[in-house]
């Protein structure tokens, strides 16, 4: 078997693991509303060709912003432990103002997208709450949200290693 079918191997054990895991549950927090939670498997679409690059501060924090619109991403930890809480904020505004706006999460390992998580709906604020499964130890992976607002769609990248 060569590198490259064990690879994609691996990254479908992974989309399987991850999926049947549940990665992803609201927190439901009282300043935002959110949507059903999907295991979509077509891709994110959004008006705007090209999601601008994230920058990851030393806080861990990642943010990126396009035509006023600016988001910001909060992990808990490039190392989450199994079946353990892994708490994730975002904020998203738009010209300074809290911005109604949607996250959607995707999960990339060897840079390709292997599973799509979870859809929610909000306006300036939202937190969630992980539990990876046991199934993801080991692997590089990164972790994106997507957040869309009007017409701009941003990708917050955080590359992530599960631990025991």
């Amino acid at each position: 078997m060569t590198f490259q079918r064990r690879h994609h191997s691996f990254a479908a054990a992974i989309v399987g693991l991850l999926l049947l895991a549940g990665c992803g549950g609201s927190s439901s927090p009282s300043s935002a509303t959110t949507g059903p939670k999907t295991a979509s498997t077509a891709p994110t679409t959004s008006t705007a060709a090209t999601a601008p690059a994230a920058s990851v501060s030393a806080s861990g924090t990642v943010s990126a912003s396009s035509d006023g619109v600016t988001a910001t991403m909060r992990p808990a930890s490039h190392h989450p432990v199994v079946e353990r809480p892994w708490p994730i904020s975002f904020t998203v505004s738009s010209h300074g103002r809290p911005a109604h706006a949607s996250v959607n999460y995707e999960y990339l390992f060897g840079g390709q997208v292997v599973a799509h998580r979870s859809h929610y709906v909000f306006t300036g604020h939202f937190a969630d709450v992980f539990k990876w499964p046991a199934s993801a130890v080991g692997y590089p992976l990164t972790f994106r949200a997507v957040i869309v607002s009007g017409h701009v769609k941003l990708n917050l990248d955080y590359a992530v290693q599960v631990v025991r």
